[in-house]
């Protein structure tokens, strides 16, 4: 009489029964059906030969293996199966009850050794069900630990494009830093030499975060940076940068990023600043902003970036570039660090080297979001006008 079960859905599993007897076959099939609670399809083959080309046609999540087959016998079937499918998970059934034999094909990766006759339907689904969820866990395990091992390659390359150093430019005193919130950041700075002995300085943000916008930003700086070979106009390298980063992005990325040229001839700046804002310090006091001069990189193919008029520089004279994710830092009570407290401690420190600028506004984030995971990377460059070297124009 055939079995009417009600079986709770979920996704149906697939079960390769490799076994050559039809009474243990009969046995095994009528022991699914009574305990399994969810959709199963079992198929079967009766040599290992089958069984190997099975599972090169499908795809199966368990394997049940008697080890006494027309073609092969004893561990040898299990180590060839289990060579030929080392992803799916293997239950050796056996109708010897040798524990040397259980043992070995356990070390060598059997989920579990069944001894025929003595299984029951409870054992077998058990059985079957741990091996599954074992089998998916370690390859969970795996996909996580070649994940972080290609982070951890793509943190370090990564890490190789940023500036070491600041460059050194007669008449400046420059620094940065990039604090990343993952293993790869969306941020950029940079420091790209130009015509004419001037220097330019670059702070970018990609939108979003992980290693889509960490290829962005690469593939910005590549391109900025053979772009700045070539021209010293700063609105027309970010208008022919935009045209290249728009071909290549989708509706869901953006760059913002703010280019100044710095000419230590005649000490001024000038600046294009595509969605992104940032601050000057006179020495005389205040702040300045000095905002976005376009919509961000990657929107609108046709942009044109237009470059602010050029801003004469004095000693003692602090330029500020720092992105979104310096202003957004939040404290455990949700209150955002903001631009005044940014700009009130770069006051604070402004007759200090760039350097020691840089590293106060960061331990100043630290301490005001203590105990609160950052969620935006950090991007913190600063530009000091000091006394040109005697001698120089």
């Amino acid at each position: 009489m055939a079995r009417s079960m009600k079986k709770t859905e979920g996704p149906r599993v697939r079960i390769l029964l490799v076994e050559d007897d039809p009474d243990d076959v009969w046995v095994m099939r009528n022991l699914l059906g009574d305990r399994w609670d969810g959709p199963f399809e079992l198929a079967q083959a009766e040599m290992l030969s089958t069984a190997i080309e099975r599972c090169r046609q499908d795809r199966f999540d368990a394997i049940l293996l008697d080890l006494t087959l027309p073609d092969s016998r004893g561990l040898e079937t299990f180590f060839a199966m289990h060579s030929q499918a080392q992803d799916v998970p293997i239950v050796v059934l056996s109708a010897y009850n040798d524990e040397a034999t259980a043992v070995k094909a356990v070390q060598a990766g059997a989920e579990d050794y069944l001894v025929k006759g003595q299984v029951d339907d409870n054992a077998l689904v058990r059985a079957i069900r741990y091996a599954i969820e074992r089998s998916r866990r370690h390859q969970a395990e795996e996909a996580l630990r070649d994940a972080s091992e290609e982070f951890r390659a793509a943190k370090e390359i990564q890490q190789r494009l940023y500036p070491a150093q600041a460059p050194t430019l007669p008449g400046f005193d420059i620094a940065g830093a990039l604090y990343p919130a993952r293993a790869t950041a969306g941020d950029y700075f940079d420091y790209v030499p130009m015509p004419e002995g001037c220097l330019a300085v670059v702070v970018g943000d990609v939108s979003s975060h992980g290693m889509g916008p960490a290829l962005l930003m690469s593939e910005t700086r590549a391109c900025l940076r053979t772009l700045a070979q070539t021209s010293s106009d700063i609105g027309e390298i970010l208008t022919r940068l935009n045209r290249m980063l728009t071909a290549d992005m989708d509706d869901f990325h953006f760059v913002t990023l703010f280019l100044a040229r710095l000419d230590p001839r005649c000490r001024e700046l000038v600046y294009g600043a595509a969605g992104q804002r940032c601050y000057l310090l006179p020495a005389s006091g205040g702040a300045t902003v000095l905002d976005s001069t376009s919509l961000p990189l990657g929107v609108n193919a046709e942009t044109i970036v237009l470059t602010a008029p050029p801003i004469p520089l004095h000693t003692g004279d602090v330029l500020a570039l720092f992105t979104d994710g310096v202003v957004e830092t939040e404290s455990s009570g949700r209150a955002r660090f903001g631009v005044g407290r940014a700009l009130e401690v770069i006051r604070r420190y402004r007759d200090e080297p760039a350097a020691e600028i840089v590293a106060g506004l960061h331990r100043e984030l630290e301490a005001f979001g203590l105990d609160q995971p950052r969620s935006d990377d950090c991007t913190i460059l600063v530009v000091r006008v000091v006394e040109p070297p005697s001698g120089a124009a």
